[in-house]
């Protein structure tokens, strides 16, 4: 990682003014996480509890989610150890404190290639949240919380500077740790550049081979293309050999800590029935909201298309350097893969009228929105401040406040500052009011102080993080869903358990001891933690204003 940061800033003057800059755009991704996310973050729980019960397997052993397959191990083995030795809340902390580092460090030498000013990465940035807290596309965030994609798109992005710089083992080397910790997230990523630097390739060689025609006095239907090609290719084939497999065993050797698992995911012993199931679970009900792109709302449609032609028109009036051009490139294929999942995903409902449905829906599980959902603002401020360095940023100001306040750096400030004002304004922090918050965190904290580790509970249908607070294992939850296929299918048949047995046992509006007691046989549930549910025909053992529980054991 030192190496890393010391690259990070090769483009900059002087010693002195790299850790500065470094510094800022931490602290500007740390700050805008804080706020946007106050801990536990929408996924925090989801990634820290699992970390947790992967370093301590006892905690919460009952569990259905954290018993299941883990697809991001190397998260859980990295930053996901702080668990050992900090509590969860802490680690979360620690962990952003740690993942928004690799970001910073990756986002300044990704991008500093793209830009002259040695501010330039900072001022990115903040044109990037200013965007950010305005919306996306398909759901997809870089910043607000600590998770498997925040590291991931940092080592992405340090991939592209190298690529920018034409360090192609570095390349693959980020790239493959960038596919470690998140492998879709990665593999997109690593798409994009192959597929923009084999064009780049291509065009290149024919135009060489067009010069060459040329000073031997001949046009392309004179010559013999295939004799050629044949020459070129029998000259360059050690080198072009030796350049591409090198590189491959690097991304290979790093990349292959985050494939092993999803390997053992996607070659898993299932049928065709569940495995069919599990994808039409996954893709048009658990995350429907970001794979059907029947379900994006319409503003993230238009918004997305003026930074469509905001970067489109760029391409003419902002600057072209070559590092630019191919930056450029990598973000066209992050937009025709998204273009490419909304023409697969775009169709009649249900969706099983779609022709070719299977595999449609076995196409869009691969999340293929969520590589432009990023790189297209990204694009957009690396050109805005590409062309306030060629005219405004260009000129110093004078030594006056009055200057001060109307320089362009001064008026991105105040743009990042009111970034924090909306995004702390839409903030949703729980799914609670103020009042139900405290009765929720009062009544997780007695059933941690109270219920024996080795309690299984149901929560209600709108729990919130209940394992981070009460430290308890769950029966089912609607955000912990697992990512194997049977898992999957079993965390469906667990909710549609509840809810038919929650209705039909309610049709006297009583849960009866004896309905309670064939729930417990049924589950092996020993608590359950309610809100609305009721009345039930046994005494809790802790309530408050808001919440109550249950001991189901004492039906035995």
């Amino acid at each position: 990682m030192s190496d890393f940061v010391r690259e990070s800033f090769t483009s900059l003057p002087t010693k002195q003014q790299k850790w500065p800059v470094l510094l800022a755009v931490w602290a500007t991704f740390f700050l805008y996480g804080a706020i946007a996310a106050p801990v536990p973050g929408v996924n925090e729980p989801h990634y820290l509890c699992k970390s947790k019960h992967f370093w301590q397997p006892a905690w919460c052993e009952r569990d259905f989610f954290l018993a299941s397959p883990n697809a991001h191990t190397v998260f859980y083995a990295t930053i996901g150890a702080l668990t050992r030795f900090a509590s969860i809340e802490q680690s979360a902390w620690l962990g952003r404190a740690v993942s928004t580092l690799v970001l910073a460090c990756g986002w300044i030498y990704g991008l500093s290639p793209l830009l002259f000013s040695r501010a330039g990465p900072l001022w990115t940035a903040w044109i990037f949240l200013g965007l950010a807290s305005c919306g996306n596309f398909s759901g997809e965030w870089l910043v607000g919380g600590v998770e498997a994609k925040v590291p991931c798109y940092g080592f992405l992005l340090a991939g592209l500077g190298s690529v920018l710089r034409h360090r192609w083992l570095s390349a693959a080397a980020w790239g493959g740790l960038a596919v470690s910790f998140h492998p879709v997230i990665g593999l997109w990523g690593m798409l994009a550049f192959l597929f923009s630097q084999g064009v780049t390739r291509l065009l290149e060689f024919r135009r060489q081979k067009r010069q060459r025609l040329l000073a031997a006095g001949l046009n392309e239907t004179q010559a013999n293309p295939n004799v050629m090609a044949l020459r070129e290719q029998g000259a360059n084939i050690p080198t072009s050999l030796w350049n591409l497999i090198l590189p491959g065993i690097v991304f290979g050797l790093s990349a292959l800590p985050g494939l092993i698992p999803v390997i053992r995911l996607l070659t898993e012993s299932a049928s065709p029935e569940t495995r069919y199931a599990a994808t039409y679970l996954q893709v048009y009900f658990r995350l429907a909201h970001h794979l059907d792109p029947m379900m994006f709302p319409l503003r993230s449609y238009l918004g997305y298309a003026l930074l469509l032609l905001i970067w489109g028109s760029s391409l003419r009036w902002g600057g072209r350097t070559l590092a630019k051009v191919r930056f450029d490139q990598i973000v066209l294929w992050g937009v025709v893969f998204a273009l490419a999942g909304i023409v697969i995903g775009w169709g009649p409902r249900p969706p099983r009228l779609m022709p070719f449905f299977a595999q449609r829906m076995n196409l869009l599980k691969f999340y293929p929105f969520r590589l432009a959902d990023l790189l297209l603002p990204i694009g957009v401020a690396i050109s805005l401040i590409g062309v306030l360095e060629r005219t405004a940023l260009c000129t110093l100001p004078r030594k006056t406040w009055q200057s001060w306040c109307s320089h362009p750096a001064s008026v991105l400030l105040l743009i990042f500052v009111a970034s924090l004002f909306r995004i702390h304004a839409t903030a949703e922090t729980n799914r609670y009011s103020r009042e139900d918050r405290i009765d929720w965190l009062d009544v997780c904290s007695w059933i941690q102080t109270h219920l024996p580790a080795d309690a299984l509970v149901q929560s209600p249908t709108n729990g919130w993080a209940f394992k981070w607070f009460a430290q308890r294992a769950e029966f089912v939850s609607f955000k912990d869903c697992p990512q194997d296929a049977a898992g999957m299918v079993e965390w469906n048949r667990r909710l549609n358990f509840l809810q038919k047995w929650f209705e039909s046992n309610y049709a006297d509006q009583l849960y009866s001891a004896e309905e309670l007691r064939g729930l417990r046989q049924q589950t092996g549930l020993t608590h359950l933690l309610t809100d609305r549910l009721g009345p039930l025909e046994l005494e809790p053992i802790y309530r408050n204003q808001t919440f109550q529980v249950y001991d189901l054991q004492s039906l035995d």
